[in-house]
């Protein structure tokens, strides 16, 4: 009878696990992907609808830090075209920011504080400084992630609320209303989930996101993170340069934390997902990391497509993080 109960997963059988919409809008800075997908009782979900949609003006600020004013009012116009151009009927939906909107972190605790208020209470203390913003203005959310020994390791994401609440507006201006709202490489993470579990058993896997405007690497060990970090591109006049030599020299930098802090012994296998440089041009910037082998990843097979139908390598790019705020939680 103990051996059932410990194998009784109580969230499902007490209906206590969040039911994640199954409609995703990604948002760029230039673009914005939406994806609706019908699941199945068995197998992968069926990919019904998705659209990629170029922006006119900036649809998020360009950093953390950035304060530019964007027309939230003209996004929600635009987000309902999309709803009407697409066939999706305005309801629940997930919203996925740039990874450079929030500070991201790993924290690692010697053990478990007595209560959650106090383990809350010691994020908070280290993340004060790690914000060009007050706490009290922020929007806070952490996870609880595997650990080697009694040390607890926590992924934490810091955002300003009045932003998420903005994006939330404009949202609800469009007939619709966030039910989750996430960043981009933790949504690929879980995309990629049993990519990177199958290859972690030969060695330390990394996953490197280069977006438009940033790049976010991931590292991880025996199906643990143990590593992340994200950067945003030198900006020039309001625009993010070339990337040129800036990624290979910051994934150096990566790369020499990782060996002298991490006991790092080499990253066997790299996934990329690669957006405004093409996967061939960038793989000659990945030397430093000197993986075994690199792979660009295919988000889209982790879905069906109606009549088997393909999805041009540079679409399912865009479409990855939206892909992974329903699937990848699943």
């Amino acid at each position: 009878m103990i051996d059932r109960l410990r194998g009784l997963d109580f969230e499902r059988a007490f209906g206590l696990r969040p039911e994640y919409p199954r409609v995703a809008l990604e948002l760029e800075r230039k673009s914005m992907a939406l994806v609706r997908l019908k699941k199945k009782r068995t197998g992968v979900p069926l990919l019904e609808t998705y659209q990629v949609q170029a922006l006119e003006e900036a649809g998020v600020p360009a950093t953390i830090s950035d304060q530019e004013s964007i027309d939230h009012d003209r996004l929600g116009e635009t987000i309902r075209d999309l709803f009407e151009k697409t066939g999706v009927r305005p309801g629940k939906i997930s919203l996925v920011l740039p990874d450079n909107l929030a500070k991201l972190s790993l924290l690692t605790l010697p053990e478990r504080p007595p209560s959650r208020r106090q383990l809350e209470e010691v994020i908070r203390f280290k993340m004060r400084r790690g914000v060009p913003f007050r706490l009290a203005d922020a929007a806070l959310s952490y996870q609880l992630l595997p650990s080697e020994d009694k040390g607890l390791t926590i992924l934490v994401a810091v955002m300003r609320r009045a932003l998420i609440e903005r994006y939330e507006a404009a949202l609800e201006s469009a007939g619709t209303r966030p039910g989750l709202v996430d960043l981009c490489t933790p949504n690929l993470l879980n995309l990629c989930r049993s990519k990177i579990e199958a290859a972690s058993a030969d060695g330390d896997v990394a996953f490197l996101n280069c977006a438009g405007t940033y790049f976010s690497l991931a590292i991880v060990r025996n199906s643990r993170l143990v590593f992340m970090r994200c950067k945003t591109y030198a900006m020039g006049n309001g625009q993010p340069r070339p990337i040129n030599g800036l990624l290979a020299r910051e994934l150096g930098y990566s790369l020499s934390y990782y060996e002298e802090k991490l006991g790092g012994e080499g990253i066997r296998t790299l996934f990329v997902r690669s957006l405004e440089v093409p996967f061939e041009e960038l793989s000659g910037q990945l030397a430093s990391l000197d993986p075994d082998h690199v792979e660009l990843f295919d988000p889209v097979a982790a879905v069906e497509t109606e009549d088997g139908a393909k999805v041009e390598s540079e679409v399912a790019q865009r479409l990855a993080p939206a892909l992974g705020a329903v699937v990848g939680r699943s």
